[in-house]
């Protein structure tokens, strides 16, 4: 069987039943003394619809394995490694996955409510719309992982990491995350952390829908930027130009990262063109009829609660330094989502 897995043409290995029952005798001699038998090789196997629960793959490898709408119920992939493998709509309800690689592989669609395993291994692995209901995944890691529309309700994740992963619409209810590493993880404002344990939490980056925190315990959100008192803060408009705020002492503020800072009000200090000659007005990249000029106090118009993350505010960074990180085509290669 060929299949295709992102730009590579693989050619899969369809094997049968007393074939496959053979390689899983011997593999089941090597696990008990590595002198007899031979350890399963199952690379590049076509083992895709089948009745596979509760067999035991530990070590096995299986790298670019086809397991697509195989039923793996119960089964030990215990330090197996499926890197690269197919796994659309697998089931692995209740299987253990101790220290198991699933580097890169396509797990689209999978089950794996009640599924067991210290630091099983997720990194850079597709995993749209997958259930992982009531599983124990402590250590586990979702390193660049694409986690869109998965539910983790009632998962136990402690000490995971979910760096610089895509969240987008997951679902953590009554979840344990304890000490989890959300760092630069995307779309996080749309997750549902009702309920979950968020103590230890990395939040740096997070940026989360206060209406999804019901019942949250433990979770620290400090503020990046100054809490009290007026303070002086930058923005890019248009054109390469840049803005100097004054927030002001009475203005509201929000921001957990130095790039997602945002203020109720701001006063317009001074305006600088790309070569640093002053000038009376800018243009914000994001919305070509909001203008700053020198000497005004802005605010912001009614948004779209949706893009602003749940909250209006006149968008800043906290140094002149930081607004380098923002392209002078952004208004060009940006929606309208912002001040």
């Amino acid at each position: 069987m060929e299949i295709t897995m992102g730009m590579n043409i693989v050619n899969q290995n369809k094997i049968d039943k007393e074939e496959f029952n053979k390689i899983m005798e011997e593999h089941a001699l090597w696990l008990k003394d590595h002198n007899k038998g031979k350890r399963a090789d199952l690379r590049m196997t076509d083992l895709s619809n089948m009745d596979l629960s509760g067999i035991d793959f530990s070590y096995a490898d299986m790298q670019e394995v086809d397991l697509m709408e195989a039923n793996l119920t119960g089964a030990n992939l215990s330090h197996a490694d499926l890197s690269r493998g197919l796994l659309h709509g697998v089931n692995l309800t209740n299987a253990v996955i101790d220290e198991t690689d699933f580097t890169k592989a396509n797990l689209m669609h999978a089950v794996l409510n009640g599924c067991k395993g210290t630091k099983a291994y997720f990194p850079f692995t597709c995993m749209w719309g997958c259930e992982i209901k009531n599983a124990s995944l402590k250590n586990a890691s979702f390193l660049g992982a694409e986690v869109c529309d998965c539910d983790f309700t009632g998962s136990y994740l402690e000490d995971a990491g979910f760096v610089n992963a895509d969240m987008d619409n997951t679902i953590f209810v009554d979840t344990n995350l304890k000490n989890v590493d959300f760092y630069a993880a995307g779309r996080s404002y749309w997750c549902d952390f009702e309920n979950a344990d968020m103590t230890g939490v990395r939040v740096y980056g997070l940026d989360l829908d206060a209406e999804k925190l019901k019942g949250v315990k433990g979770l620290n959100m400090p503020v990046c930027c100054p809490e009290e008192g007026s303070f002086i803060a930058w923005k890019k408009c248009r054109k390469g130009k840049l803005v100097k705020l004054m927030i002001p002492e009475n203005a509201e503020r929000k921001g957990t990262t130095p790039r997602s800072c945002r203020a109720s009000e701001a006063v317009v200090l001074e305006i600088y063109d790309k070569d640093g000659n002053p000038v009376e007005d800018a243009v914000s990249i994001y919305d070509d009829e909001f203008i700053y000029r020198k000497g005004e106090t802005v605010f912001p118009k009614d948004a779209d609660r949706e893009h602003m993350g749940g909250w209006d505010g006149i968008y800043f960074v906290l140094s002149r330094k930081d607004t380098e990180f923002y392209a002078e085509d952004d208004a060009e290669s940006e929606e309208d989502i912002d001040s």
